[in-house]
């Protein structure tokens, strides 16, 4: 088991290594035009065409009115459109734009180049190891093993 002074620094190195890629993905969406936040929804949307609001909100861990306002953005910006559903005349589906399209894949190429750095040097065995810890790392700060991996849709980003 570590240590109190083992267990700080680990949790250092991991807030140092999230400020390092938020940075890096912070720009490249940027030079997109983007946010993070609109390119991770957009790929949420690209991910599952037609989803709702809901499942915007759910799959960013938004407010409703955060992943709506975000909609709306999105779509004056010409990257989703958004439609009546097909099962809710109430409710509204969401679906990406060619441009959206287009744009999220730039931004995807991007963050290979920046993921393609983030283990060099690390054996393939071990990388795959940190993967399962650091699911395991964020299944625990979560407060249930069940809820490791919520946010896959994003992984890659």
């Amino acid at each position: 088991m570590p240590t109190d002074s083992e267990v700080l620094e680990i949790a250092r190195l991991l807030r140092l290594a999230g400020r390092e890629v938020k940075k890096k993905r912070d720009a490249n969406a940027a030079s997109l035009g983007l946010t993070s936040s609109q390119a991770d929804a957009l790929g949420l949307i690209i991910s599952n065409p037609g989803c709702s609001i809901s499942d915007l909100r759910d799959g960013l861990g938004a407010s409703h009115q955060a992943a709506a306002a975000m909609a709306d953005r999105m779509r004056e910006a010409g990257l989703i459109e958004s439609r009546v559903s097909p099962d809710d005349a109430r409710a509204r589906s969401l679906w990406p734009t060619g441009r959206g399209s287009s744009v999220y894949r730039e931004f995807v190429e991007m963050g290979v180049e920046v993921n393609g750095n983030l283990l060099d040097g690390i054996p393939d065995a071990e990388a795959e190891r940190l993967r399962e810890m650091l699911g395991t790392v964020v299944g625990n700060l979560r407060g249930s093993p069940e809820r490791r991996g919520a946010s896959r849709a994003c992984a890659t980003l």
